[in-house]
């Protein structure tokens, strides 16, 4: 399908914006996908290596749509969840037989996401994905939102009867129109990696609190754990400096043995911890959703 009229126009082809487009195919709509990378490229910043931590309630909707069975074979369940303090004796459980649920959630790496959404996109006959591609311009009228677009051939023009911007917090489209964002700066910066550990994490997931901020380890493939550990700004440079001797020392001793001796770490990388939130979440003819909004 090509066409410079839709009913819905999605600009943002990442998690939030491919699923949407997944949700709203088959029922009468044409629906179409704006994204800059195309799927399947190492340079796809939406899907990249990181360990995402989906809630059973995400499984539930991925399920309605058909799409569980392909993401499953990629992700891990959590059975049970501990949740300590640092310092304290006292921790918390939850487990899935107390809640009569298969999973309290699952861990899947955005990539192996990707890729499913990627792979259902390309067979909806309703659901055109304009890539690479990105919107350069916008015009509302009573009746629909005139939209420009940049593509390798050139400048399209598009109308559409719903706008909507998933292009995550950093949302160009939200920019373009002028819509003003508060932020939130919490000081904090989430350092991710994977971690492999001595004893078998049979699928539990560590929540742990420290005066830094939580720290966690989440069950993922093949005996690894995802880490996100929260740290100052000021502390950053210096732990992500460290070697992986000295890194996984520094990670014992802020999270304890419960895993027995952390053995290897994977690469580091940081990401600074800051919420962006439209003061507009809708227009006329508009949606923002996701981070975008």
């Amino acid at each position: 399908m090509t066409s410079n009229c839709y009913d819905i126009l999605i600009s943002g082809g990442g998690l939030v914006g491919a699923s949407l487009a997944c949700a709203l195919s088959g029922h009468g709509l044409r629906i179409g996908l704006i994204e800059a990378v195309p799927f399947g490229e190492p340079g796809q910043p939406a899907y990249d290596d990181r360990a995402l931590a989906l809630a059973a309630g995400t499984q539930r909707i991925f399920a309605a749509m058909g799409l569980w069975p392909a993401l499953e074979a990629h992700a891990t369940p959590i059975h049970r969840i501990h949740v300590s303090d640092r310092g304290r004796f006292a921790f918390a459980r939850l487990d899935r037989a107390e809640e009569n649920v298969p999973a309290l959630g699952y861990v899947a790496l955005g990539r192996d996401l990707g890729a499913v959404l990627g792979a259902r996109l390309a067979t909806l006959a309703d659901v055109e994905l304009i890539c690479p591609a990105r919107v350069i311009g916008v015009d509302f009228t009573a009746v629909d939102a005139q939209v420009r677009i940049e593509t390798a051939a050139g400048v399209r023009a598009i109308a559409t009867r719903l706008l909507v911007a998933a292009d995550g917090a950093q949302s160009t489209l939200r920019d373009l129109l002028d819509i003003p964002t508060t932020v939130w700066e919490y000081g904090q910066t989430a350092l991710i990696a994977n971690i492999t550990p001595e004893r078998a994490h049979a699928n539990i997931a560590y929540e742990r609190f420290t005066d830094t901020g939580p720290l966690a380890l989440l069950p993922m493939s093949e005996h690894r754990c995802a880490l996100v550990w929260t740290l100052r700004d000021d502390q950053v440079d210096a732990v992500m400096a460290l070697d992986d001797a000295a890194f996984l020392a520094r990670l014992q001793e802020r999270f304890g043995r419960r895993l027995g001796t952390l053995t290897r770490v994977g690469k580091r990388t940081a990401y600074p911890l800051r919420l962006v939130r439209a003061r507009e979440s809708v227009r006329p003819r508009l949606a923002l959703i996701g981070n975008a909004a």
